[in-house]
């Protein structure tokens, strides 16, 4: 058995053998140097969070949910791809779906240890890679599931948004039937979408998320360009990756990551006068609802819902910011 402490789910008690030697290979521990918010710790320290624990996480959800053991590994693995600093990479390769490190995901399992473990205790490796068979794992906005679950919870607390009764008040009233995540109390499924729309625009939609995401990614082109790191070094963790940077003989790369200091704070900007400009990621869940044996969206009870949502994806899907320096 394996006790592990965390900071919204209590003290776990994590049981099967598949999983407990998952989570001790080199390439799992790898992920408590995976940073979870991608650049903005670096401006602002208390988003320190990394993909080890997050992936505990959704792990102890689906646990909590009483899935299959293949759907428990899926969930445990389900960030093992990510490069170093999370999403930033994906502005680094310009991909605007930010889906680079999950397409690399079956690559990255597939080349490690994890198939012989898994088969090792009798279980399916091709199952465990199918995540259309996990529905519940992650699938399209605006439905819950377990990876926004946990990486909502986790931030809203950790942030000091959610305070612990409101995090076990959405735990205890999310309900699971036929693969799918509902509530049985409207009051309760729109407290969590106003409050994840919350987090969204004042925390992963800030500006000083967004600057720092494209300080690091210049520096992080910047020295891919002049040879001195290469795209396999997404792959290690960011203490390796920040040495390599660190080291870059680039002018460039220095000034962007001098820049990428406690307190250098960014402000929105229109786009005239924005010193980066770029497409974001407006986040939204709308949650479904079980009234008189059907289910239905919170924003078709809570009409105001839908403007909510439609007004923040139109004015959040592109951002300018500029530094206050």
């Amino acid at each position: 058995m394996l006790k592990y402490s965390d900071i919204i789910y209590g003290e776990i008690s994590i049981k099967e053998p598949v999983l407990i030697e998952i989570i001790n290979t080199p390439i799992f521990q790898r992920l408590k140097k995976i940073s979870q918010d991608g650049a903005v710790h670096f401006i602002q320290p208390a988003r320190c969070g990394n993909r080890f624990e997050h992936s505990i996480g959704v792990w102890y959800l689906s646990y909590r949910f009483k899935r299959g053991i293949e759907e428990q590994i899926a969930c445990l693995l389900h960030d093992l791809s990510h490069t170093a600093f999370s999403h930033v990479i994906d502005f680094v390769v310009g991909d605007k779906k930010q889906e680079y490190a999950d397409s690399r995901l079956n690559e990255i399992i597939l080349n490690s240890e994890i198939p012989q473990i898994v088969k090792k205790y009798g279980y399916s490796i091709e199952k465990v890679l199918d995540k259309s068979k996990f529905p519940l794992l992650d699938c399209d906005l605006p439905d819950i599931s377990f990876d926004r679950i946990d990486y909502f919870l986790r931030d809203g607390y950790s942030l000091g948004f959610l305070p612990k009764e409101t995090v076990n008040l959405f735990l205890e009233n999310i309900f699971e039937e036929n693969h799918v995540l509902y509530f049985r109390d409207i009051n309760i499924a729109g407290l969590y979408a106003t409050m994840y729309l919350a987090l969204s625009r004042l925390i992963w939609s800030d500006p000083t998320s967004h600057g720092s995401f494209f300080l690091l990614s210049r520096a992080i082109k910047g020295a891919l360009n002049a040879g001195e790191i290469q795209e396999s070094d997404f792959f290690t963790d960011y203490e390796i990756l920040l040495e390599k940077l660190k080291a870059s003989k680039s002018n460039l790369v220095n000034n962007y990551l001098n820049r990428l200091r406690p307190g250098l704070e960014f402000e929105y900007a229109d786009k005239d006068v924005a010193e980066f400009w770029g497409p974001s990621k407006p986040r939204f869940v709308d949650p479904l609802v079980k009234t008189n044996g059907r289910l239905k969206r919170v924003s078709s009870q809570l009409v105001s819902l839908k403007y909510a949502f439609k007004e923040f994806s139109e004015k959040y899907s592109s951002l300018g910011v500029v530094q206050k320096i």
